[in-house]
């Protein structure tokens, strides 16, 4: 009997010892259960702007061109090929453009019109982190159709502008460049560039002689139209980059005014025109 128990008695250290150690092992398995990818289009992003609609994922309307790795992170460029033209009948008349990791992920929705004849659009992103950027088109049925690219990029929101450049750049807030050129598969339409002298800051900055966060300001609002007829508007937020950049079809037709209308964070607002030469 005193050997049985004595036996029992070694055996007990030697149960909570493989007991630890199984613990020990599984704990990696746990916290890489912990620390699993959210999947925040699904969960947060999809239901917070189209809740329960079916979304086409396909390039059949809108094909997305994100580069996998980008050279700058705070200049990402994103262009946005329409398989379809814009017509009175048919046509797309929102473009949503999302940054799943991003601070703020929806970086702009762009209200478009069968005026513009096509609605390609390219624009310069700032991009935070690894992650998907998508593209959303709602046509003027309801429909929905989405296309998606990945892109690694890091502190594209964060990186501080320098002092004396954020000074000038702050100087020509609501100047404005445009330039027109005829689009080389449609002679119908033309294709203009807008851009806008602002710095768009993110808020997310440091200064870097106070070590302070920078106050955001960045534009929110383009406004364009051709000869007065409404050809798009862009809702924009932080992370459009640093004097935004937008490429748009319109159709100049007898030539004309473009008309660009820029408000921002602040209040502020600054209209330009520029004179544009028939087909």
């Amino acid at each position: 009997m005193q050997h049985f128990h004595a036996s029992q008695t070694l055996l007990m250290p030697v149960r909570w010892l493989m007991l630890a150690l199984a613990l020990v092992s599984a704990a990696p398995v746990f916290a890489a259960g912990e620390q699993s990818e959210v999947d925040i289009w699904g969960t947060l992003l999809k239901p917070q702007y189209f809740k329960s609609r079916e979304i086409s994922v396909d390039k059949t309307i809108v094909e997305l061109r994100v580069p996998v790795r980008a050279e700058d992170s705070g200049v990402v460029p994103l262009s946005i090929n329409a398989k379809i033209p814009q017509t009175a009948e048919r046509y797309i008349q929102k473009i949503y453009v999302f940054i799943d990791k991003n601070p703020k992920p929806l970086a702009g929705v762009f209200h478009l019109t069968p005026a513009m004849g096509r609605a390609d659009l390219s624009m310069r992103l700032r991009i935070n982190e690894f992650t998907f950027v998508r593209v959303v088109a709602e046509m003027n049925n309801g429909d929905l159709h989405m296309d998606e690219g990945f892109t690694r990029a890091s502190g594209g929101c964060s990186e501080p502008p320098p002092f004396l450049k954020l000074k000038e750049a702050r100087a020509r807030i609501g100047e404005m460049k445009f330039r027109a050129s005829e689009s080389p598969d449609d002679a119908d339409v033309a294709l203009g560039q807008l851009i806008i002298s602002h710095p768009n800051i993110t808020g997310l900055q440091l200064d870097q002689r106070t070590r302070a966060f920078i106050p955001p300001e960045y534009v929110t609002k383009i406004e364009i139209s051709f000869n007065g007829e409404h050809i798009m508007t862009a809702e924009t937020d932080i992370s459009i980059s640093e004097d935004p950049s937008f490429r748009f079809f319109f159709q100049p037709k007898a030539g004309g005014t473009i008309e660009a209308k820029m408000t921002d964070s602040k209040g502020r607002s600054f209209t330009r025109s520029f004179p544009v030469e028939g087909a």
